[in-house]
C-alpha cells in the first residue's frame, strides 16, 4: 500500500532527460530509460522482435506458443503465463480486497496501488 500512497503525491521526482516521462518509482524509471537505448541486443529466435529487456523477451516468446496451457473456466481467456493467468482470474471477482485509506479507491490488483 505504500506504493499506492505515492499516487497522492502531486510531484514526480524522477524525470527523464530525453522526454517528458516522470515517475516516483525507481523500477519504472529504470525500465523507461531502456526505451531510449538504441542497442537492442536480445532477439526472439522465432521472429524479428528485438528488445534490451530480458523480461520483455521472455513474455514475447510465450506469444509464439500455439497451445495456451492455462485456460479460464469463466471465459475464453487463455495464456501460458502463470502470473498473467492469476491476474486475469481477479477480473471475475466482485469484491475488491485492497482499499486505499486516503480515498475511495479499491482494487484486487496490487499493481494498481503503484500507479
Amino acid at each position: 500500500f505504500k506504493r499506492h500512497l505515492i499516487t497522492h503525491k502531486t510531484t514526480k521526482d524522477l524525470k527523464c532527460a530525453h522526454c517528458d516521462y516522470a515517475t516516483n518509482y525507481k523500477p519504472h524509471f529504470r525500465d523507461h530509460l531502456l526505451t531510449h537505448n538504441v542497442i537492442k541486443d536480445l532477439q526472439c529466435n522465432q521472429c524479428n522482435y528485438l528488445t534490451n529487456n530480458k523480461d520483455y523477451l521472455r513474455r514475447h516468446v510465450l506469444k509464439h506458443a500455439a497451445a495456451k496451457n492455462l485456460k479460464c473456466s469463466q471465459c475464453d481467456y487463455g495464456t501460458n503465463n502463470k502470473s498473467n493467468f492469476i491476474s486475469h482470474l481477479l477480473i471475475h471477482k466482485n469484491v475488491k480486497d485492497l482499499k486505499c485509506a486516503q480515498c475511495d479507491f479499491a482494487t484486487n490488483y496490487k499493481s494498481n496501488f503503484r500507479r
